[in-house]
């Protein structure tokens, strides 16, 4: 990739000027290091019975959550991003960052009986990571931001990142009201979605990421393999796959860490997401590989930050490739730094 593929792009480069929507949690991160791995506290035939500890070295408090990790990402490219989310009666400190940074915080509901969402990251010498996520006031409903078809004028995608269900939902039938294309990544929320509304979302979905375990857990629960999402994803719009072609159909991305990612994508025949004879077998899949980090510090936040550069590259009219590798490079810069929102382009 070219070295400059992370400086701000001008207005003539980029497709639009428009927004670009970013939702799901808004939290506190408190991140731990564990100077240890895990596997060795954990004996394999007790694991019913399970009942261990682990000493963190470390204790710090970050700004954190999947809507400004991936909001900070965009705003790092030169991209304007929208967080749409609930946030708690400690928010303020938050919210001073995000003006400080020239993040739209219009659409942050605050709860007033409720705490920010707060989550607790332990992570072991080899990067594997525990996470006890408090969600606090995303459970609090009657907070969403008000949202009408008029307010998404400006908005040319949205990503549907981890949040409550019935929240994702609502929102996802605004999107669509409103023919605003989406990217359905629901991650650790995977299980908790009932089973029509995960049809629902992807089959509306431009596009659908999720890491490794997540696209295991998503195959299992709905009965299908991984060759077969692709094909239950509606693009909502055409997006380049390379510089002469374009997919009609969903594109599904499956990151892996250091070990790179994978991009599916293929056409398909039937909106009937029940029937999966129609899947084209001419799908294709392309390797992006990871780009190298100089020094691992932190993991937290590397896939948000995949996310943030990869909205931005569709937003610069890059090949769905193209944006992944930009989605790579900006997670590589994003484990070089403590924390989620405290990496650079330089």
């Amino acid at each position: 990739m070219a070295q400059n593929s992370l400086r701000k792009s001008s207005p003539s480069t980029r497709r639009s000027n428009k927004k670009i929507l970013v939702s799901g949690s808004i939290a506190y991160d408190f991140i731990m290091k564990y100077d240890g791995l895990f596997k060795d506290a954990l004996l394999k035939d007790h694991l019913h019975n399970l009942n261990v500890a682990f000493t963190a070295k470390t204790r710090e408090m970050y700004f954190g959550g999947c809507s400004p990790n991936i909001a900070y990402g965009i705003k790092l490219l030169g991209g304007d991003p929208l967080i749409y989310g609930v946030a708690g009666n400690d928010f303020s400190r938050y919210t001073d960052r995000l003006a400080d940074l020239g993040i739209d915080t219009n659409y942050i509901g605050i709860s007033e009986d409720f705490l920010t969402a707060s989550a607790h990251i332990l992570t072991d010498k080899k990067g594997n990571q525990i996470t006890i996520f408090s969600p606090g006031a995303m459970t609090d409903d009657s907070c969403d931001p008000k949202l009408i078809r008029g307010d998404l004028a400006d908005v040319e995608r949205a990503i549907l990142s981890p949040d409550t269900c019935s929240r994702t939902v609502r929102l996802a039938k605004v999107l669509i009201g409103a023919g605003v294309p989406y990217i359905f990544d629901p991650g650790q929320m995977t299980p908790a979605f009932k089973l029509n509304d995960l049809r629902f979302l992807l089959g509306s979905a431009e596009g659908f990421i999720a890491n490794e375990y997540e696209v295991k857990l998503l195959c299992k629960r709905l009965g299908v393999s991984t060759a077969e999402i692709s094909s239950m994803i509606a693009s909502a719009t055409s997006v380049a796959t390379s510089s002469t072609t374009s997919v009609a159909a969903g594109y599904f991305i499956e990151t892996r860490g250091e070990k790179g990612s994978i991009l599916r994508y293929g056409t398909s025949d039937s909106r009937n997401h029940d029937d999966y004879s129609h899947i084209n077998r001419d799908s294709r899949e392309i390797f992006i590989p990871a780009v190298r980090a100089k020094k691992v510090i932190d993991p937290t936040g590397c896939g948000d930050a995949f996310r943030a550069g990869f909205l931005t590259g569709l937003s610069r009219g890059y090949t769905l490739e193209r944006a992944c590798e930009l989605g790579a490079e900006l997670g590589a810069r994003a484990v070089e730094s403590q924390g989620t929102q405290n990496y650079s382009t330089s």
